[in-house]
């Protein structure tokens, strides 16, 4: 099975691999996941990062590795995630390290998943969880269309829902 690979300038979004566990682990069992269910024991995130992997063979499409086109590095995940088929999807984007941070990595990998999810017929709406502190993240919701709802995230306590219309009209 082949998965599709997201280009910028700067940035490569391409599917989990292997190598990227030890990154990922570093984050899940840090405190920058304060925001998205906090921080895992090593167990834990190696199972999520499984759980990364198996959706993209599960559904043909899940959260891609933000990686920096030059040096390879694994910077982050950014793309759909979706637990129920009768739910929208969650369109999610994690930074791992402070060091990533303030080059505009997120806002630029959340576009081009979003971009490239408007282009799939599989998907014509999302969401996304943010924390009411996440300041971060509402400014990359805002920045990519994305409207606040009243609407309790059933994932994260203490966040709500965020609608993306996923059109063209939308990304615009």
């Amino acid at each position: 099975m082949s998965f599709p690979i997201l280009t910028s300038d700067r940035l490569v979004l391409r599917a989990p691999q292997a190598g990227d566990v030890a990154a990922f682990v570093a984050f899940a069992t840090s405190a920058r996941t304060r925001f998205v269910g906090g921080a895992k024991t090593a167990a834990q995130a190696f199972e999520k990062f499984a759980g990364m992997i198996g959706q993209w063979h599960l559904r043909g499409y899940g959260r891609f590795i933000i990686t920096d086109r030059v040096s390879g590095e694994a910077l982050g995940h950014a793309g759909p995630l979706h637990f129920d088929p009768a739910a929208p999807v969650d369109l999610t984007w994690s930074l791992w390290s402070a060091e990533a941070e303030g080059r505009g990595v997120a806002s630029e990998a959340a576009q081009m998943v979003q971009t490239w999810m408007v282009a799939d017929p599989r998907f014509s709406t999302a969401v996304t969880s943010i924390h009411r502190d996440n300041h971060a993240s509402m400014t990359i919701a805002r920045r990519i269309g994305g409207t606040p709802t009243d609407q309790p995230s059933p994932h994260i306590a203490g966040a709500s829902l965020w609608h993306f219309p996923l059109t063209a009209e939308a990304t615009a």
